[in-house]
């Protein structure tokens, strides 16, 4: 069959999601979208991911699909395997905005990261980078019973939605407790996926480097795993070296899990034009995505993707981070992600995946 091309509009440079509103007022309102949605070809292609069949490989992460309103826009644009903002067991309010700023990042010599807040976006879309600083909040169980309900239900034939799970606590046995807390409600609701996200790095007391201990991704990755009957999947940040991901993907393994999912934001101490905390003196770190950590999230793919076949692990590989135009979808695919997800990129140009499909799918006789 000939190739059948979408008509679609050049980057307008406007996100769909409303940076100076309030994270309810975006998840109230839903994406800023004016624009038409474009009849998709259908595709010969299928996909295998966690016992499911894709369209394509494509994919939001945990991040900017706030509620139902939002998965099934980033359906409808052609995202086939969607993640519903992580979630908790309890209500939990957001952080103030402001919760997104435009920054230029750089890695310092003694390593560390630090970003400089800018006034405007990057002009090229390949280098947009964003502050991502909500810490994780939450609407209570009687509305996620039934909005992650209504998420599931605006999906087609070929698409998967993941729901990101999230849990506190003071100790590891009451983190387990919670996040299983937290992993049930998902799978009651209609999620194909579990995600158990220990990797938020906007939070305090250790949370967000829970990844990176052996004996939480045990814990917690355990208890999930023997409650749930849903494929788990544990997503992570950064890790400090490559033994230590090997380590930790050997633990989860053992745990139950069933796939990885990274890298989440890197953590950056964010500061104004005057050298002062940008988000406000309580949050002088904040999560920064886009293309800054594009590099850094390749990397992590591909170390991930070796480790996970030298060990024979089976596990699947969601890779994210840093992916804004449609060509990065094949960079994080030919670097050995199962799934190439976007957040950054889908927010600033919604008709990101369309782009792809015009270039990769072919339609059905």
């Amino acid at each position: 069959m000939p190739h059948h091309t979408l008509d679609l509009p050049t980057v307008a440079h406007r996100s769909c999601y409303r940076i100076n509103s309030s994270y309810q007022e975006n998840a109230d309102l839903g994406p800023n979208f004016d624009g038409d949605y474009p009849q998709r070809p259908k595709s010969k292609a299928t996909h295998d991911f966690l016992g499911y069949k894709l369209r394509s490989p494509l994919g939001i992460p945990a991040g900017p699909l706030l509620n139902a309103k939002w998965v099934a826009f980033a359906a409808k644009m052609g995202f086939d395997v969607v993640a519903y903002k992580t979630m908790r067991p309890r209500a939990h309010a957001s952080h103030p905005v402001p919760n997104v700023v435009f920054v230029e990042a750089r890695q310092q010599e003694d390593c560390r990261f630090i970003g400089r807040q800018i006034a405007e976006p990057q002009q090229d879309l390949a280098d947009l980078t964003i502050t991502n600083s909500f810490g994780n909040p939450s609407r209570d169980p009687d509305f996620l019973r039934t909005d992650i309900r209504a998420a599931r239900e605006s999906l087609s034939e070929g698409q998967v939605l993941i729901v990101s799970a999230f849990g506190s606590g003071d100790s590891l046995d009451a983190l387990a407790e919670d996040y299983t807390r937290a992993a049930v409600l998902a799978e009651e609701s209609g999620a194909h996926v579990i995600e158990i996200n220990l990797s938020c790095p906007n939070l305090s007391a250790g949370e967000g480097s829970l990844f990176t201990s052996e004996e939480a991704v045990t814990k917690i990755g355990g208890a999930v795993a023997k409650t749930c009957q849903l494929p788990v999947v544990l997503k992570t940040g950064v890790f400090p070296t490559a033994t230590k991901m090997r380590e930790i993907l050997l633990a989860a393994t053992r745990a139950g899990l069933r796939g990885l999912c990274g890298l989440n934001t890197i953590p950056m101490k964010i500061v104004d034009t005057l050298g002062g905390p940008a988000l406000g003196p309580d949050r002088p770190v904040a999560g920064v995505c886009g293309g800054a950590i594009r590099e850094h999230a390749l990397n992590y793919v591909k170390t991930a993707r070796n480790i996970i076949d030298e060990e024979k692990l089976g596990l699947a590989l969601l890779g994210c981070g840093g992916i804004t135009l449609e060509q990065h979808f094949d960079a994080f695919l030919d670097a050995g992600a199962d799934i190439a997800m976007t957040a950054t990129g889908m927010m600033w140009d919604p008709y990101l995946a369309m782009r792809w499909h015009n270039t990769h799918q072919t339609t059905e006789s």
